[in-house]
């Protein structure tokens, strides 16, 4: 999963709110909201990323151990792919 490009979906538009970042997609109309690390996911995609390129993002802004992050990450990338956030080639 590390070695794959994460690219966000062009069609979410968002806003802060609060402790949240609410996102709309333009097109379906459905609304999430992310918690501040899915946002600081979300804004490490603002180019395409690997996985690794990610962490190593959230590494620098939050003092976490590496693992804890990977494991964020990697659950977080999942949902956002899910969730048709983001996606991988």
């Amino acid at each position: 999963m590390t070695d794959r490009v994460w690219r966000r979906n062009d069609d979410w538009v968002g806003s802060p709110v609060e402790d949240s970042y609410v996102m709309v997609n333009i097109e379906s109309g459905t609304y999430v909201a992310l918690n501040p690390t899915a946002r600081a996911i979300w804004e490490a995609l603002a180019t395409p990323s690997t996985q690794s390129e990610v962490e190593a993002s959230l590494l620098r802004q939050y003092d976490v151990p590496p693992e804890t992050c990977a494991q964020a990450v990697t659950r977080t990338l999942q949902e956002m792919q899910a969730q048709q956030l983001a996606s991988a080639s």
